[in-house]
């Protein structure tokens, strides 16, 4: 720490929209790693903090506070003589590794939780609001260790986040095999960088684009007006009214190939994906859901949920797909890796009722009895995802950019559509961030999870732990929607319950 404090500079970030069409949620997970050989050097306590602020040099910016002046401009402030340190607590447990192995990690049988934040960013007992939370459980006789990480999306996404954790892994690593000294990394936080990467010509954003993007909100401007403190309180304690109820599921890359197979019978599209396969299921299995859920209302409930969406058409659902824009700016792929906000939601609409006709009607392709799917709703779900990432070119990249930097409350208007659409789900693809590549030098985790619950009606597609293949998908939704996701049977035919 002391090396930290000696070599950290003073300097002011300038934040860009890009952080924070996402800034209202968090980046929380828990990585489970075993003492396999029994080792007394297994991931020592003083070792682990040296490599944290030594990985913290080369990410300064995670020291800073940010900061909202009057024209709702945000920065993140690093003042070495006041500075905003990341929380790390450390902490032990009873607990033995082999009973979480026995648990398979299922957190609603665990008696301890590493976990100390909730959904959005809020302030931490200093009444700051961190940049970087760790908590780290040192379990019974040194049989393993849990470690907690979370970032805001205000100042990075999933790849910066991944990023610092290889990163710190990768200096604790080279301490555990006698390094003598750790070779400096850079990393890009000039959020000028974005800016110049994006083209000159600039592609008009689609109508649907546009009621994500252009559209303002009386809540928007409310949300606009609030501190990201006061904010983030508001957000979780909204979660709280509106309890979510969360589950891993896991799907085979066999089952994958045969359901790409049979949509391809259905559909004229030349490629199709794992990512777009994954998304039509979430989609399906989370309208179809939605749309049993407001069948059985009673018709006070139903009129206070349609008053809540006022945004969307009645039969409508809303599919909020997190692309990530680097792919689509090369020059942005040439420089230093840029680890600031670069995420954004694309909308993909669909018939609530639609989704709710996807069933069974005898072949391989079907379910656990035989019985034949009907792929032609989601031919139809993979249709709308290709089209939309098809359509994200860097000229399209660069209308977003001019939409969500021209104005900066821009942000908490795209935030009133999410908080104001029950109807919809939140779908990111997080395999491509290696969660499983951070070795410590004691050996890979053995799991990594997101929260027990998170944001309502939020999915995540996960990579698979080490010994198994395919993918994981964790599913946050409203608690009254999820007994109508486990009773589907096209999701429940195609995936099987982790926890």
């Amino acid at each position: 720490m002391e090396s930290f404090l000696k070599t950290v500079k003073s300097e002011t970030y300038a934040l860009n929209g890009w952080d924070f069409i996402s800034g209202f949620a968090n980046i929380p997970f828990t990585y489970y790693y075993k003492n396999t050989d029994a080792s007394p050097d297994f991931m020592p306590a003083d070792r682990l903090r040296a490599a944290f602020f030594r990985t913290l040099q080369e990410f300064p910016i995670l020291a800073g506070r940010l900061v909202v002046n009057s024209q709702s401009r945000a920065f993140v402030v690093v003042d070495r003589d006041n500075l905003n340190l990341p929380e790390y607590i450390e902490s032990e447990s009873p607990i033995h590794y082999s009973f979480a192995e026995r648990a398979q990690f299922n957190p609603g049988a665990l008696p301890i939780s590493a976990c100390i934040v909730g959904p959005s960013p809020t302030a931490s007992a200093d009444g700051q609001l961190k940049l970087l939370n760790v908590h780290i459980i040192r379990l019974r006789d040194n049989s393993g260790l849990v470690l907690f990480a979370n970032m805001p999306h205000y100042v990075c996404d999933g790849f910066g986040y991944s990023a610092f954790m290889r990163r710190w892994a990768e200096v604790c690593a080279l301490m555990h095999n006698g390094a003598e000294s750790v070779p400096f990394c850079n990393y890009a936080f000039d959020r000028a960088i974005l800016d110049r990467a994006m083209p000159e010509q600039m592609q008009p954003l689609d109508n649907a684009c546009r009621r994500v993007y252009s559209t303002r909100r009386v809540l928007g401007r409310f949300l606009s007006w609030l501190s990201p403190e006061a904010r983030g309180r508001l957000l979780v304690e909204g979660c709280k009214r509106m309890p979510a109820s969360a589950h891993i599921f896991h799907i085979s890359k066999q089952r994958v190939a045969e359901l790409r197979c049979r949509i391809a019978d259905e559909s004229p599209l030349r490629r199709i994906s794992d990512n777009d396969v994954l998304t039509a299921m979430i989609s399906q299995a989370v309208g179809a859901a939605a749309c049993a859920a407001s069948e059985n209302m009673g018709f006070v409930e139903s009129a206070l949920r349609l008053a809540r969406r006022p945004f969307l058409a009645r039969d409508e659902f809303m599919s909020l797909v997190i692309v990530d824009i680097r792919p689509r700016l090369k020059q942005l792929e040439q420089l230093t890796p840029y680890v600031g906000g670069c995420i954004t939601g694309i909308p993909v609409f669909s018939s609530l009722r639609r989704m709710s006709q996807a069933g069974f009607a005898g072949d391989k392709y079907g379910d656990k009895d035989g019985n034949k799917l009907d792929a032609s709703v989601l031919a139809d779900a993979c249709a709308g995802v290709r089209q939309m990432v098809d359509g994200l070119t860097d000229t399209f990249v660069s209308g977003i950019d001019y939409a969500i930097n021209r104005d900066p409350t821009c942000y908490a208007h795209s935030l009133a559509l999410a908080l104001t659409t029950p109807e919809k789900v939140i779908i990111t693809n997080q395999t491509r961030f290696s969660l499983y590549d951070c070795d410590f030098g004691c050996g890979a985790p053995q799991w990594v999870c997101p929260p027990p619950t998170f944001l309502t009606n939020f999915a995540s597609i996960l990579p698979a732990s080490p010994n198994s293949d395919g993918y994981k998908v964790y599913l946050s939704v409203d608690a009254h929607i999820m007994p109508n996701i486990l009773a589907n049977k096209l999701w429940s035919a195609n995936t099987s319950l982790v926890y």
